[in-house]
């Protein structure tokens, strides 16, 4: 079991040091640059031994001068050579942080809309953007030390063993024994750290529904219970943070114990070597300070084999969600597909969970150009099977077909690229109300813009606001009102100008007068156009070729608004609902007060 766990986190490393294969080259100049820098620790205390052995056969002053300044260029020398490995593997950091981090957001943008769904925004930042900043670490911190520090120890072990193999071998032996506790200590450190991500993306979580929920929270004066919430994953993180310390520390005092274990071991047999007359007193120096400065080496490798096992969780996790395969299979040659003809659902049904179906058997064929409206009671299944049509997401069985092509098998670019959508969801970016609509067509001349504003009923709005088009809509269009943020919405739609265009629930944060102005905008942009609406207010639907009413995940009854009148069916049930309610409301704002 040990052995197949060594072998992964080999495999992990391996894998995360292959990202420096762009960069070799740099990462060939940092590598040459550590050597000499390293090999001149070892070089300052070999000259330790003959300067001593100067001093105390009482040589000539001015013979002595030239250990300072050997110091002296050593030092120099080692500076520029530590600056240029410094450089270069910060580069190489920074480099594949990046690149990292590219690929995880490509991976992202490639996953289906169900996994969005089931993940909190607080993991997906966590994962994606924060654990490559650890691997980060490992390249910078951890790479450049490592290797910096290998060749130091390595040097300065060449000194021990110059001035005498049998102490060298002993002081070996003492410093090996630090691996025992380490290898222990590593593995409870790798588990807690994994357990601190956890807790930390919980944070991240709890930090993102306050900021965007702020209102609901506010309202529902919810704050306390939200800072007891924060407050118990804090303490949670916190616990577990001085849990890695805890074990992380504890190897400063067991490594000095060994040392000074070793060094008393040292003292005693170098004064038996100098009383024997098998060392000089300056080669128990020079022995002495190559295995003082070999302290430092070993403590950093140890210290650096501990955050490695720091580093393989996120590794882990970078990696599992750089290998996620899409729920969304795409064919390696795909079917080109040109303008739609018809578009049929054969037997689709849906579900998120098996026990809990969204659709059920789905069938229905619609004709290019045709006008549809999908309503019905809350739950019924309307927005899941028009997500379903630019794939979003895949029946779990039936099929969908393109003129004739099951959907799986076209290209999805072209697909959806022939789509337009106006979510009753709206999602605006930060930045100006040209920005946003332009997101339908980045390539849009500012003629284009405008156009699609006077369709959506924009202009009068944007003339009158001081920056125009360049005004600032906030993030998540908070700067702006909800009407304000559909109808950029469906501004952004008109401007992409695709041959099919789904409207799901787009009238939804409207007022009656600027639902009037959209439906006149709409009426004129559906012309030769196939169109998808998801409907609750059936003022806006009585136009449409035909209506689908669903319930239950399945279609109920689907005909014209009169044919569904006449059948005093579901459809008219509910319309006759809507409309007494609407009349209700009407008599209301209509008493005198």
């Amino acid at each position: 079991m040990k052995f197949f766990k060594f072998s992964r986190d080999r495999s992990l490393y391996t894998r995360l040091l292959s990202y420096l294969v762009p960069y070799k080259g740099r990462f060939t100049v940092a590598l040459l640059a550590s050597i000499p820098a390293s090999a001149l620790n070892g070089l300052i205390a070999w000259m330790i031994g003959p300067f001593l052995d100067a001093m105390v056969k009482g040589q000539d002053a001015r013979y002595l001068l030239w250990l300072p300044l050997a110091v002296i260029a050593v030092t120099i020398l080692q500076g520029l050579f530590e600056y240029v490995s410094d450089y270069y593997t910060n580069y190489m950091g920074f480099a594949v942080t990046r690149d990292i981090r590219m690929q995880l957001f490509k991976q992202l943008n490639k996953m289906e809309l169900h996994y969005f769904k089931t993940h909190s925004s607080g993991d997906l930042v966590t994962r994606y953007y924060t654990d490559p900043t650890s691997l980060q670490q490992a390249i910078v911190t951890n790479l450049q030390g490592f290797i910096i520090q290998f060749f130091t120890g390595l040097f300065l072990a060449v000194v021990l063993f110059t001035r005498n193999w049998q102490l060298a071998i002993f002081a070996i032996l003492i410093i090996s024994m630090i691996g025992i506790p380490l290898y222990f200590i590593s593995q409870k450190i790798r588990r807690l750290d994994h357990l601190s991500r956890e807790i930390s993306a919980s944070l991240a979580n709890i930090i993102y529904e306050s900021l965007f929920g702020i209102k609901e929270i506010i309202s529902f004066q919810r704050q306390p219970f939200q800072e007891k919430r924060f407050e118990k994953a804090l303490d949670q993180f916190f616990s577990a943070s001085m849990r890695i310390t805890k074990s992380e520390t504890i190897l400063k005092p067991l490594m000095q114990f060994i040392a000074g274990l070793g060094i008393a071991g040292i003292i005693m047999l170098s004064t038996y070597q100098i009383q024997t007359g098998a060392m000089t007193r300056g080669d128990v120096a020079s022995f002495l300070v190559a295995l003082v400065l070999l302290y430092k080496p070993v403590k950093v490798i140890v210290s650096i084999i501990g955050k490695i096992q720091r580093i393989m969780a996120p590794a882990e996790r970078v990696f599992q969600k750089i290998d996620l395969q899409s729920g969304l299979k795409e064919l390696k040659e795909p079917v080109s597909i040109g303008s739609m003809e018809t578009l049929t659902f054969e037997n689709v049904s849906f579900h998120y969970h098996p026990d809990k179906p969204v659709l059920r058997d789905v069938n229905l064929t619609v004709q290019a150009g045709e006008t549809l409206a999908f309503v019905g009671p809350s739950g019924g299944g309307k927005t899941t099977l028009v997500e379903l049509i630019p794939r979003f997401l895949d029946p779990v069985s039936g099929r969908i077909l393109y003129n004739g092509i099951d959907l799986r098998q076209v290209d999805l670019k072209q697909l959806r690229a022939n789509i337009a959508l106006v979510s009753q969801d709206t999602v605006l970016f930060d930045g100006t109300i040209a920005d946003n609509i332009r997101f339908g067509k980045l390539d849009a001349t500012d003629e284009e813009i405008y156009d699609a504003v006077r369709k959506a009923h924009l202009l009068d709005w944007v003339e009158s606001s001081p920056l125009g088009l360049a005004t600032r809509v906030g993030e998540r269009g908070g700067m702006v009102s909800g009407g304000q943020k559909q109808r950029i919405s469906i501004a952004r739609a008109f401007l992409k100008d695709a041959p099919i265009l789904i409207l799901d629930e787009a009238t939804s944060a409207l007022d009656s007068e600027s639902e009037q102005k959209i439906q006149q905008a709409m009426e004129s942009v559906m012309e030769n156009r196939t169109v998808f609406i998801v409907a609750h207010r059936f003022s806006t639907i009585k136009a449409v070729d035909r209506i689908a009413v669903m319930a239950g995940g399945k279609i109920a009854e689907i005909g014209s608004h009169t044919e569904l009148l006449n059948r005093n069916g579901l459809y008219s049930r509910l319309y006759q609902l809507q409309y007494s309610d609407d009349i209700s409301l009407t008599l209301v704002d209509s008493k005198p007060v």
